[in-house]
């Protein structure tokens, strides 16, 4: 439905730009994997893998406070667009949760102005756009100078805020549909065991929680 509300106002646009002069396309990085203490801390770290769906709250990797300050990753937060460039290319995604991100993806975040949700629609655009011109191709990588190369609809801050006030209380709703499922999985895999083990009866359930 958002898309489609982004495809009415902004498809054959005019004026238009390079993606890169609209949105900042940022790089992450990986502390070093044999320095324990900058792993399995509070800091999500997203990588290809954990580009699963809209907004990702949690990561199969994570970092120290000390690995963060050890690699080439800012701490991007919330609704902050990722892209995979390697391995699985061209899947975007949004952070739920601040996180870090490694080297094989890019972080984009919209230039003063342009919001994020904005900013992930037109990525999404973008990409397909580069998917097409790589058909017949090898599409095995995305690089900085192909968002430079791209020339993207350019509205002007006031129809940004006009289509970011339309479409925000979708996103709103998404993630909190998204924490609420996290919340619902850690209930269940606590609840769980304690039932299988006899130890919480069906009839004191709600007493449980």
């Amino acid at each position: 439905m958002a898309q489609a509300i982004f495809k009415s106002w902004f498809v054959d646009f005019e004026p238009a730009k390079p993606f890169t002069e609209i949105v900042q396309v940022l790089g992450g990085g990986t502390p070093k994997t044999t320095t324990t203490e900058y792993w399995d801390g509070a800091i999500p770290f997203f990588t290809p893998k954990d580009a699963s769906g809209l907004y990702v709250l949690t990561t199969e990797k994570s970092l120290t406070e000390a690995g963060l300050n050890h690699c080439n990753s800012r701490l991007y937060p919330v609704n902050t667009v990722f892209v995979t460039a390697r391995g699985t290319v061209g899947k975007l995604a949004m952070a739920g949760v601040p996180m870090a991100m490694n080297q094989s993806c890019y972080a984009l975040v919209g230039n003063s102005g342009y919001g994020q949700h904005f900013v992930y629609h037109l990525a999404l655009e973008t990409v397909e756009h580069l998917k097409h011109k790589a058909s017949g191709a090898v599409f095995d990588a995305i690089v900085t100078r192909d968002f430079e190369s791209e020339i993207v609809a350019a509205p002007s801050v006031e129809e940004v805020s006009s289509f970011e006030g339309k479409i925000k209380p979708i996103y709103e709703a998404l993630l909190n549909n998204a924490n609420e499922s996290i919340r619902l999985a850690a209930l269940r895999d606590t609840l769980l065991p304690r039932l299988m083990s006899g130890e919480l009866s069906i009839a004191n359930l709600g007493s449980a929680k």
